[in-house]
């Protein structure tokens, strides 16, 4: 099939959060969901969640690794791959349309590193990307970037993905074309304060806690609605904060004195003067 969305789980839990994201992206999209999971996981419920599903026993041997097997086995030529603790708030069907000039896309992992390796070219001005959402092209640059990925974190015995990314993008870098997402794609660092500047279209985070367990888990479809519907009332620039909710950037205090100068008779002055 010319395109769709993907989601790759090897664990029950992971099954579950899939099934809350692929119910809030089928909201705004008409394009096939597609899921590639063990064959132990298998069961003719999960038809009624996912359109296309592959069964690869090798993600059996794997945890978080998983992610790199499942993208190797998409049934799309163009995929947007979506972690299963995303949330979709709005269309994201437009990114399909930059894989008429890239490879893949992502975004920026705030971390610069996620490793604790010394000898990595480029250390902390090349950065990690974020693998929670990725848009790609079934082609041969992206099979080698999938092989180069998974094996250097077989290789560093890595227990996360991200590192690997970004080594197999500067082996391949003369070869593949990527582009970085704006972040309103994969938000997430709710637990702090944040500044948001436009609608978050996809929330990537698990925010729920259970009593005596500090652990997060992926809250269920209407606790994530009544939350993507908080963060969103105001589109433009504001600040997030944990218990507190949504300040408008208007209310800053660089804003409210500014208002204060203009009401004090303060003139607007040309920057070109």
């Amino acid at each position: 099939m010319k395109k769709g969305f993907l989601y790759v789980a090897n664990q029950q839990k992971f099954i579950d959060e899939a099934i809350i994201s692929a119910k809030s992206l089928r909201r705004f999209h008409a394009e096939p969901v597609g899921l590639v999971c063990t064959p132990s996981l298998w069961q003719k419920e999960l038809e009624n969640h996912f359109d296309e599903i592959v069964l690869v026993s090798e993600l059996e041997n794997q945890l978080y690794l998983a992610k790199i097997l499942g993208l190797h086995h998409t049934p799309f030529e163009h995929t947007i791959f979506l972690d299963g603790d995303t949330f979709i708030t709005d269309t994201i069907s437009e990114l399909f349309d930059l894989l008429e000039i890239v490879d893949f896309a992502t975004t920026i992992e705030a971390k610069r590193h996620t490793s604790k390796y010394k000898d990595l070219k480029y250390y902390n001005i090349f950065p990690e990307f974020n693998t929670g959402v990725i848009v790609f092209k079934k082609n041969a640059i992206m099979e080698k970037i999938f092989q180069d990925w998974l094996a250097y974190c077989l290789e560093r015995k890595l227990k996360i993905d991200m590192p690997g990314l970004r080594e197999a993008v500067l082996k391949n870098f003369q070869e593949v074309r990527f582009s970085i997402l704006p972040d309103c794609y994969n938000e997430h660092g709710f637990a702090s304060m944040m500044i948001l500047h436009s609608k978050v279209k996809v929330i990537h985070e698990r925010l729920g806690y259970k009593r005596g367990v500090y652990t997060p888990h992926f809250m269920d479809f209407d606790k994530m609605d009544r939350f993507a519907k908080k963060i969103n009332k105001i589109e433009y620039k504001r600040l997030y904060i944990p218990k507190v909710g949504i300040i408008s950037y208007r209310w800053s205090p660089q804003n409210v004195l500014m208002k204060i100068k203009k009401k004090l008779g303060y003139k607007r002055v040309s920057k070109n003067k």
